[in-house]
């Protein structure tokens, strides 16, 4: 009768300052998080075009126009953000940790974040510009149309900031996060940008869901980025309006956003432990790859409108 040994296997314990890394997760599994997030904006995007539609045939005196930023930030928070809410409840989360942001830094990450919109969207400026010279600002005209009210003021300063903060930062950053910091950061960039549905807002929104999303992960609370967020569309939407002459003060807080940018660059972190194979998980789905076509189809849309502005009568 042959003894049998007992067989010992030895570990070593992992070092306290060595990240801890989940389990990879089946690339079939992440597509599926990806595709999900992707297919609820892709929903979402379709409704806030069609609701202004339905809205001025069943309401001979609705003027799009004049109401496309009440209806936009409504549409975010009645069908976006349920609908997102619904396809991602059962999707693994992880939620970041939360520390205190002191006054001075929410100060400094407004000003930061006000730059990077602008350089954002002076790369788009620039872009609308070589490919159709002699467009016109269809964003602008409906800023225009819109004009200086409560409405507006609610529009830009409460609704967008809440809906879309709850959507691309809390959503969409939670159910993204388990599977690294910078997918997070860049899907939620990429994402919000693809949902503002027209080029000329598409860089600036990039950059700045980015910022925000690196900010709501930093900080681990929700109410930062909407506080920010409010103050941005406050600076860059309500503020030029009321007081013409701010566009001076405006340009010293881009440069000193710039300039706070490169003082804390060196502080700026990001975990570089994204999941093997996420990239390809982030963009190989279906449901991303229909939010992009559709986010392309609208921006050449909004190209040809911009182009022939005969045609943006009742759009938004």
């Amino acid at each position: 009768m042959m003894e049998e040994k007992e067989t010992i296997q030895y570990t070593a314990p992992a070092s306290a300052d060595e990240p801890v890394f989940a389990p990879e997760p089946p690339k079939a599994a992440m597509r599926r998080v990806f595709s999900r997030i992707a297919i609820g904006l892709c929903i979402g995007l379709l409704l806030s075009q069609l609701v202004p539609t339905v809205l001025a045939a069943v309401l001979p005196d609705f003027d799009a126009q004049t109401h496309a930023f009440l209806v936009g930030g409504l549409c975010t928070g009645l069908f976006t953000l349920p609908l997102m809410l619904l396809l991602t409840r059962r999707l693994p989360q992880r939620k970041p940790a939360r520390s205190t942001l002191s006054v001075g830094g929410f100060l400094a990450l407004v000003t930061i974040s006000y730059a990077c919109m602008i350089v954002g969207n002076l790369v788009g400026i620039g872009i609308n510009t070589l490919i159709s010279p002699n467009s016109v600002n269809l964003i602008g005209d409906l800023a225009s149309a819109a004009g200086l009210s409560v409405e507006m003021v609610v529009a830009f300063v409460v609704l967008a900031p809440v809906f879309e903060e709850l959507v691309f930062r809390k959503v969409l950053v939670d159910r993204v996060l388990p599977y690294g910091e910078w997918p997070a950061i860049l899907f939620s960039g990429l994402t919000f940008g693809l949902f503002h549905g027209n080029l000329t807002q598409f860089f600036y929104a990039t950059l700045l869901g980015m910022v925000l999303a690196y900010v709501y992960i930093r900080w681990g609370n929700i109410l930062y980025t909407i506080g920010i967020h409010a103050c941005i569309n406050f600076l860059g939407g309500v503020l030029p309006q009321l007081v013409p002459a701010a566009s001076y003060f405006m340009l010293l807080i881009v440069i000193a956003g710039i300039v706070l940018f490169f003082v804390f660059k060196k502080s700026i972190r990001v975990e570089k432990n994204a999941v093997p194979g996420v990239g390809g998980a982030m963009f190989g789905n279906v449901g991303m790859i229909l939010f992009m076509i559709l986010g392309c189809l609208l921006m050449g849309l909004v190209v040809l409108v911009m182009n022939r502005p005969e045609l943006s009568q009742g759009l938004l």
